[in-house]
């Protein structure tokens, strides 16, 4: 069985398979003018190249979801590697009881890859029946 690539691996092939291939300094200049506009410090490719080799942890999840849109990555897949949790969903667990109630049960239940994703279909069943 393959070792399950690093964080840094994964964005130096995300980056590396672009069409054309983006540099470490290109890629690094494209997130650090995202994070500018969210008004966030900055993103060189020193750092970068520091991640890339696994001489660093992944970055915050703000520069995650950045690397993300610059690399055409699936910003969750990237975030889960990283082991951090979309600020999105966090948000969505502070609000609501029965979401933190949701979760924490089906966690506590140790589902399969394959039971969370029948639990997916039942809730999008759901989803349907009620838009009908």
């Amino acid at each position: 069985m393959a070792a399950k690539k690093t964080f840094g691996q994964t964005i130096r092939d995300l980056r590396k398979a672009m069409t054309p291939p983006l540099t470490q300094r290109e890629l690094a200049e494209r997130v650090a003018a995202r994070m500018r506009e969210e008004d966030r410090r900055g993103f060189d490719f020193t750092y970068l190249s520091k991640i890339e080799n696994d001489r660093l942890p992944p970055p915050s999840a703000a520069a995650i979801i950045a690397l993300a849109e610059e690399l055409g990555g699936d910003r969750d897949d990237l975030l889960a590697l990283a082991d951090k949790a979309p600020a999105d969903l966090g948000s969505e667990m502070k609000k609501s009881e029965g979401a933190r109630t949701f979760f924490r049960s089906a966690v506590n239940e140790n589902l399969s890859e394959e039971e969370w994703h029948k639990l997916l279909d039942s809730l999008k069943r759901i989803k349907n029946r009620r838009e009908e």
